[in-house]
């Protein structure tokens, strides 16, 4: 019997959730070997190192550049159904909240999350409207829809009711923090100038993540005694401007703009807790890094992020300086408290595989083909 052929576009040239989650996906269902796939993508040489040698019987990598910008538009209604045209897929699978025009096979897309319509105010006017525009169109006419989490399949049915009945939700994979080299560590403390202690936010700095809140508590902790500083790791983002204010103010707070996996694995593997007091995820790849690397985690009580956590994070009660401070200040003074949440999160983390990720999506290929 012949395997199917999957069409998929991955964009990989852009940094964030979407980017990581398509690489890792083309990755785990080229290892099931049960669909042939042809990659569309603006860096074929990105995924051509992902996909190790015996991953290639069944894949073709087709490299279709990408400027970025408003270039996304060309590439998407343009160069993607000319490619398609040629390829005639059995299926074909968008992994960034929108599809191309002039479609002649069943369609799959992944809507990663509602942010633009629940937390409207974090987004220019422009891309909100761009953002909403796209996925009403590709939610009317993909005959499956993949989310990430319940709550992004709970918001997909508030905004679009007509979507639930091909919904389904496909939790992402979580790797294994990578192994621990003492020396290397210390080697990245040194160029990165990380403080000995420290707490830790990785993300793009933007309006919803409420950075700002995070500085603000760990500077009310050193008031109170303790020495941990706060350290930033992400590029400036939209509506960054009161998270910069902050680092601007405080001397104590520490940003990285960019790191290299290796370094991000130090950031994670010494800091003392990770916190996000994100308004809105859609699942959360930096909280499942911290959760993977065993740092004990405080976390918003919002939208994906306890059904990501489960009992393996300290949940916010509400998005304060002071929330914030009052859930760190135990866990930073008592270790046996942070060794146990630590290894909660491994455990937790340990439950989510891309193979299962795979696996979730053949199922929505077949129901859109059926």
């Amino acid at each position: 019997m012949a395997l199917p052929h999957v069409a998929i576009a991955v964009l990989t040239g852009t940094t964030g959730g979407p980017a990581t989650y398509g690489r890792k996906l083309v990755s785990a269902l080229a290892a099931t070997g049960e669909a042939r796939l042809s990659i569309l993508t603006d860096r074929a040489d990105l995924l051509e190192d992902d996909l190790g040698p015996g991953a290639r019987a069944n894949v073709d990598l087709i490299d279709l550049p990408m400027r970025g910008g408003i270039d996304r538009l060309r590439w998407q209604h343009l160069s993607l159904p000319k490619a398609l045209r040629k390829l005639r897929p059995d299926v074909y699978h968008d992994t960034k909240n929108a599809l191309p025009s002039r479609l002649l096979c069943p369609a799959v897309v992944t809507v990663h999350d509602l942010a633009y319509h629940t937390v409207p105010k974090s987004f220019g006017f422009a891309s909100r409207a761009f953002l909403k525009l796209a996925t009403r169109d590709a939610v009317r006419r993909a005959r499956a829809i993949v989310v990430p989490s319940e709550a992004t399949a709970t918001d997909l049915g508030r905004f679009y009711p007509g979507s639930l009945t091909r919904t389904t939700v496909v939790p992402h994979g979580i790797d294994p923090a990578p192994a621990v080299d003492p020396q290397h560590n210390r080697d990245a403390s040194a160029r990165l100038r990380l403080p000995e202690h420290y707490v830790l936010h990785v993300g793009t700095i933007q309006g919803r993540k409420n950075v700002d809140l995070v500085i603000e508590a760990v500077r009310q902790l050193r008031s109170a005694g303790l020495p941990h500083r706060a350290v930033i790791i992400g590029r400036r983002g939209w509506l960054s401007q009161r998270a910069f204010a902050e680092i601007e103010r405080d001397d104590t707070a520490h940003w990285i703009e960019h790191v290299h996996a290796k370094d991000l694995a130090a950031c994670y593997a010494q800091a003392a807790a990770f916190v996000s007091p994100s308004a809105y995820e859609g699942f959360g790849f930096a909280v499942a890094d911290a959760l993977a690397a065993g740092v004990p985690t405080v976390v918003a009580n919002v939208s994906s992020l306890p059904e990501l956590c489960g009992d393996a994070a300290l949940l916010l009660p509400e998005l304060t300086s002071d929330a914030i401070a009052a859930q760190l200040a135990p866990l930073l003074r008592d270790a046996a408290m942070s060794q146990r949440l630590g290894q909660l999160g491994q455990r937790r983390a340990a439950t989510f595989s891309w193979r299962a990720c795979a696996d979730g999506h053949l199922r929505a290929y077949q129901s859109a083909c059926s």
